[in-house]
């Protein structure tokens, strides 16, 4: 395969991953605002999953680069384009993944505060239960009798 060919393709190939990573992003709020999913750690597997495969793309196309580097300035027009137009779509969707992440933090976080809040409110109703239970009094473990 050559250069031109090889490079677009893992171009192509980690804007699918990027694409999944951003569907998953999304799934991954609309379960949060609609209370769906409690457990949020499949979806944060399913993005480690395609961060991992963007990875290992990322590693072959920086060996292709150092390989090829004198290589890469005969690179055609018409090559140039394409991979200006991947470069310009894995920007927009990671600039999209970028707010979708920022709004789930905020959203996350107030969760977490309003969970806190919950957790001490039954704190104070425990203390307050605590106050109205009747005294017990221990027993006497042993009696001094006199005979």
């Amino acid at each position: 395969m050559d250069l031109e060919k090889e490079i677009c393709s893992l171009l192509e190939k980690k804007s699918v991953f990027f694409d999944q990573y951003l569907s998953i992003t999304e799934r991954m709020k609309e379960s949060f605002v609609h209370k769906k999913e409690r457990d949020p750690r499949a979806s944060i597997s399913q993005r480690q999953a395609c961060v991992n495969k963007i990875q290992k793309i990322d590693a072959s196309l920086e060996k292709i680069m150092g390989n090829s580097s004198d290589k890469l300035h005969n690179i055609s027009d018409k090559c140039k384009g394409m991979i200006d137009g991947y470069l310009r779509s894995l920007k927009n969707i990671m600039e999209t993944v970028e707010l979708i992440d920022r709004e789930l933090i905020v959203m996350v976080g107030a969760e977490g505060e309003n969970i806190k809040a919950e957790l001490l409110k039954l704190q104070d109703v425990r203390q307050a239960a605590k106050g109205y239970r009747d005294k017990i009094e221990s027993t006497p473990r042993f009696l001094d009798t006199i005979r």
